[in-house]
Formats: C-alpha cells, sequence, structure tokens
C-alpha cells in the first residue's frame, strides 16, 4: 500500500480528532498527520500551500478529512472558500477530500456528492474506523 506524506483532519471536536489520529496512525501509511479544529485556520493553511507548492511549513496534504458541523464556517462554507483560492500549482485535484461528519442527514449527503462533486472524493459518518479509512486509502491511493 502506497504511504502518503500528508493526511490532514479538519473538526472542532478535539475527541473525535484524537481518536481519528489513533486510527490514522495504527494504519501506519502516513509520514505526517495534522489536526486543525477551527476552519478558519484550516483556510488559510490551505492558502498557504496552494499559494506555494514547495513552502515545507505548508505541506499539501494528499487526504483530508472534513466535518460539517463547525462553528464560525461549516463544511460547505470552507468547500465554498476552497473554490474560489487561486491555485496556480493545480492542489485541488492533487487533494482528496472526504466529508467525515455525524450528520446522518440525507441533505447534507446529496449536497455534498452534487454540489462539490469536483472537490469531494466522498461522504463518511464518523466516527472513522480502520475498515473505513483502509478502503478509502485502498481505493484513491
Amino acid at each position: 500500500m502506497k504511504r502518503l506524506d500528508l493526511i490532514m483532519l479538519i473538526d472542532d471536536n478535539e475527541a473525535d480528532n484524537e481518536f481519528h489520529e489513533i486510527v490514522i496512525r495504527e494504519a501506519d501509511i502516513t509520514r505526517g498527520l495534522k489536526s486543525i479544529n477551527n476552519s478558519r485556520l484550516a483556510l488559510e493553511y490551505f492558502k498557504n500551500s496552494f499559494a506555494s507548492a514547495d513552502d515545507p511549513k505548508y505541506p499539501l496534504p494528499q487526504l483530508v478529512f472534513l466535518d460539517i458541523n463547525m462553528p464560525a464556517m461549516n463544511g460547505f462554507e470552507l468547500l465554498d472558500e476552497l473554490q474560489k483560492l487561486p491555485d496556480p500549482n493545480g492542489c485541488r485535484q492533487k487533494m482528496k477530500i472526504f466529508m467525515l461528519t455525524g450528520s446522518t442527514n440525507p441533505d447534507d449527503n446529496e449536497r455534498a456528492i452534487t454540489q462539490y462533486a469536483n472537490l469531494i472524493s466522498g461522504y463518511r459518518i464518523k466516527p472513522l474506523t480502520d475498515t473505513i479509512f483502509l478502503d478509502i486509502v485502498q481505493r484513491h491511493f
């Protein structure tokens, strides 16, 4: 199985991030793992990462797990802003973004897979399990 350079978790729930970090680390297929608990900080990270493909402070994640329900800016709003970012290095196309959410609302799933089909690769319900994680990695990497 291919080793990934960086996986990113974007979720305001620290406990969820900690649990998902354990699942990802136990799989032992990534060199780096970054958790961001604020969608605005995540947007700033992407701005910097997109602007300079070589900046070691802002490496582009290959795989992103994004929560929907977050304060200040939810996951859908973050995707809207991500679409607006200048992307001179084609970074958006190099990332696989999965919605990883506690929302079982079918409208959220439908919105994700239709309105954001150009950005996201899938929609999963929390928690991230080893089976779900390994399936995503095997299918997309």
